[in-house]
């Protein structure tokens, strides 16, 4: 017996020749292989954004029927939008602090040294991370007689981009 202890060289010999012949049979179907291409469309939306902060507006003392009281400790609002988005900051509502029994005092404010008036619009163009920031002062007109107590407001700051 030779070449050892498997099957005889006549079989290796078939098996050749059958695998030979299996390749011969798929090989055509690889040479003659089809493709299609298409394209995948990839988008995306970047939206405006915009938030605000805020730290409050406090007032010196004031003494009824005296002379105007300025700020003890200015507030402040920072707007932070996308990059170039322009925004208009809205303060809403009137400029009154309600104290004891309902009683009024008026005020007046500025943003950033400038009057801003009851209705005024204050326009800013975002930063993108970087907030644009608006320091809040103001101060009480003299000659209001009102009585002693705390007297405090509340406003809406609204931003519209």
């Amino acid at each position: 017996m030779v070449g050892g202890a498997g099957g005889s060289g006549g079989d290796i010999a078939i098996t050749a020749l059958r695998f030979i012949a299996a390749a011969l049979v798929l090989l055509p179907a690889l040479a003659v292989a089809r493709q299609s291409a298409g394209t995948l469309r990839i988008s995306l939306t970047v939206v405006a954004s915009c938030s605000v902060q805020t730290r409050p507006l406090v007032f010196a003392p004031y003494r009824t029927g005296g002379p105007a009281a300025g700020t003890s400790t200015a507030g402040s609002i920072d707007v932070t939008c996308s990059q170039g988005v322009p925004a208009a900051v809205y303060l809403e509502g009137g400029r009154t602090l309600r104290g004891p029994d309902g009683a009024a005092v008026r005020y007046v404010l500025e943003a950033n040294g400038q009057p801003w008036a009851v209705g005024e619009t204050l326009h800013v163009r975002g930063q993108g991370e970087k907030a644009v920031h608006l320091v809040i002062s103001g101060s009480v007109p003299p000659g209001q007689r009102v009585p002693p107590g705390e007297y405090s407001d509340a406003k809406v700051v609204r931003i519209v981009y």
